[in-house]
């Protein structure tokens, strides 16, 4: 018996494992994997600097030297030249430094992991959930695992799933709902000799508009020696294409100017992967205990960065919620609604700006350059998203786009991409 069984030991489960050991809950990490392992994500948001200090995880990625993330810069689909933003413009309260970090997943997932166990979670790799187990109240009372062929029942107060994409619990209650809007498709890789610009920007992630439906190419340097490199647009434009991935690739790489110099000389480090149908949220995450955390209860398009922001946000705001129901003794679903609505808030604005940022596309450097709102998209791009209030620069994105669309013949009309925003 433990107080709390978490499924997975990605970002958001080591997170929160962290948090309960330092307020004393007992808890058991689960993970399927056996880390080190791959997983795409390399870029982080300066928003979790506040979680990494909190769980005393800080020293740790600035002594392992992880690459600094200071800024980010943007790449017209013609022409050459990019937009940038550095994160020191808009210095965040609590923050003491102006910079995030690039990371290779499999290096930061263990050691976040390592981290929690040395809090004291009881960490298991290479232990499969298969199910989350339920008394005749309804109330989740544990899971029931696999190891080496064996089946296996381990009795908790709580669950959390925490498992990725693959939502263990939410598959199984049925919760998940496809993204109506979203449907993108990535192709990536590591690369080497990437010419990253600059000398003030080659740390930044590069964003390079391309001429596909909501296309988009990530930069983003991983050391000092790889790049990661990758190719976003609609599903559709890859099937129609009827191309193998390695000439779906280059070709979308050559169609932008600035990214076909800047892979000149790039030689693969490895082979390139594919990710598709990665947006989605479940209908409820939370119940009588048990809650989804991180991208078990929504992921949204990883334009921004926002995935493992999310998972670490998630992660305390799950943390307290478990706190204070266990204080309370009461962990029905009622006590839990709070932890829901701030989660579901922030990733609506989340989801909001994305949506707006695919309308525009190719006109959102008109916000990165304008003095009246780039402090608010700078705001948005470092994590801060849990006050709708605080981001007018939203309501601004819409009312340019009903301008353009309610203007015959505007010179932007055909800027503008026919997905809704409303």
């Amino acid at each position: 018996m433990t107080d709390v069984v978490i499924i997975g030991g990605g970002p958001a489960g080591s997170v929160l494992g962290s948090y309960l050991s330092r307020a004393g809950i007992s808890n058991v990490i689960l993970e399927r994997a056996n880390h080190p392992r791959p997983h795409v994500g390399e870029s982080l948001v300066t928003s979790t600097t506040r979680v990494f200090e909190d769980i005393g995880f800080l020293h740790t990625m600035e002594r392992e030297g992880f690459t600094k993330k200071y800024g980010a810069a943007w790449h017209a689909k013609a022409g050459r030249g990019e937009f940038t933003i550095r994160f020191g413009e808009f210095p965040q309260p609590g923050i003491s430094q102006d910079y995030t970090y690039h990371v290779d997943r499999s290096k930061f997932d263990l050691l976040l992991l390592k981290h929690a166990e040395s809090l004291g979670s009881s960490v298991y790799q290479g232990v499969g959930v298969n199910e989350v187990l339920f008394d005749d109240n309804d109330f989740a009372r544990g899971v029931r695992f696999s190891v080496a062929g064996e089946d296996y029942e381990l009795s908790a107060k709580f669950v959390v799933d925490a498992s990725g994409r693959n939502s263990i619990l939410g598959t199984q209650r049925h919760l998940r709902q496809k993204d109506p809007i979203f449907n993108q498709f990535a192709v990536h890789g590591w690369f080497e000799n990437v010419d990253r610009g600059t000398t003030e920007s080659a740390d930044y992630i590069h964003i390079y508009f391309i001429p596909a439906e909501r296309g988009w190419v990530w930069q983003i340097p991983i050391n000092d020696k790889l790049t990661s490199i990758g190719v976003v647009a609609e599903k559709e434009v890859f099937k129609q294409s009827r191309q193998r991935r390695e000439d779906y690739f280059w070709d979308h790489v050559r169609s932008s100017p600035d990214l076909a110099a800047a892979m000149a000389g790039a030689k693969p480090a490895n082979e390139l992967r594919s990710e598709a149908d990665y947006s989605y949220t479940m209908s409820r995450f939370v119940g009588n205990g048990w809650m989804l955390v991180g991208d078990a209860a929504r992921f949204v398009d990883p334009i921004f960065s926002s995935g493992v922001s999310i998972a670490c946000e998630s992660a305390k705001f799950a943390s307290e919620a478990i706190t204070a129901a266990f204080a309370a003794e009461d962990v029905s679903e009622t006590a839990l609604l709070r932890y829901e609505s701030k989660l579901k808030g922030g990733v609506t604005i989340w989801y909001e700006f994305i949506r707006l940022y695919y309308k525009l596309m190719h006109l959102f450097t008109y916000f990165i350059d304008s003095k009246e709102h780039r402090l608010q998209v700078l705001q948005l791009l470092q994590g801060e998203v849990y006050d709708r209030e605080s981001a007018p620069v939203l309501d601004a994105m819409r009312k340019v786009i009903t301008t353009v669309e309610e203007t015959p013949g505007h010179l932007w009309a055909k800027e503008l991409t026919d997905i809704e925003v409303n």
